[in-house]
C-alpha cells in the first residue's frame, strides 16, 4: 500500500509541474532559443557585458518582445539551462518546429552573439558546429550564416 501511495504522490507532483509549465508565458521555442543564446555566451566561460546586451537585443528582435518580457524570458532560460546537462532537448524542439529560414536566422543570430565581444573562441566555434548539426542544418549553411552575420 505504501508503494501505491508513493506512486500516486509522484504522479500528482508531476501533474502539478506540467500545469505550471503550461501557465508559463513563453513558448518552448522561445525558451529553447534563449537557452542556446546563453549556452553560446557561456561557451568561452566568460559572459561579457556586450554578449549580455546582444542576447537581450537578439531575443527582443527575434520574438518581438519588450524589455520586461526579454528579462523574464532570460530568467526562465537560465533556470532551464541550469536544470539540464545537455542542449539536445532545446535543439530538438527547434529542429522539429523551426522552418529552414528560421533556423538560418537563428544561426546568423548565434554568430552575431559570438562576435559581440569582438573575439571568437575555439569553444564558441565548436558549439556552433554542434548546434548546426543538432538543428539539422549543413556546414555550408553555417558558413553562410557566419558571413551574413559578419557583414
Amino acid at each position: 500500500m505504501k508503494l501505491l501511495n508513493k506512486i500516486s504522490l509522484l504522479l500528482s507532483d508531476n501533474a502539478k509541474k506540467g500545469q505550471a509549465d503550461t501557465n508559463q508565458p513563453f513558448s518552448g521555442l522561445s525558451v529553447a532559443t534563449a537557452v542556446l543564446f546563453l549556452e553560446m555566451a557561456y561557451a568561452d566561460f566568460n559572459l561579457s557585458p556586450e554578449e549580455e546586451t546582444k542576447i537581450s537585443t537578439l531575443l527582443q528582435d527575434f520574438f518581438s518582445l519588450d524589455g520586461q518580457q526579454v528579462s523574464e524570458l532570460i530568467r526562465v532560460a537560465r533556470e532551464k539551462r541550469e536544470s539540464r546537462t545537455d542542449i539536445w532537448l532545446f535543439t530538438n524542439q527547434i529542429k522539429k518546429s523551426f522552418s529552414r529560414p528560421q533556423k538560418q536566422c537563428l544561426l546568423e543570430n548565434l554568430w552575431r552573439l559570438v562576435y559581440a565581444d569582438g573575439y571568437m573562441d575555439k569553444y564558441e566555434e565548436a558549439l556552433m558546429r554542434k548546434i548546426t548539426n543538432l538543428i539539422g542544418m549543413t556546414h555550408g549553411e553555417m558558413i553562410e550564416a557566419r558571413q551574413l552575420a559578419r557583414s
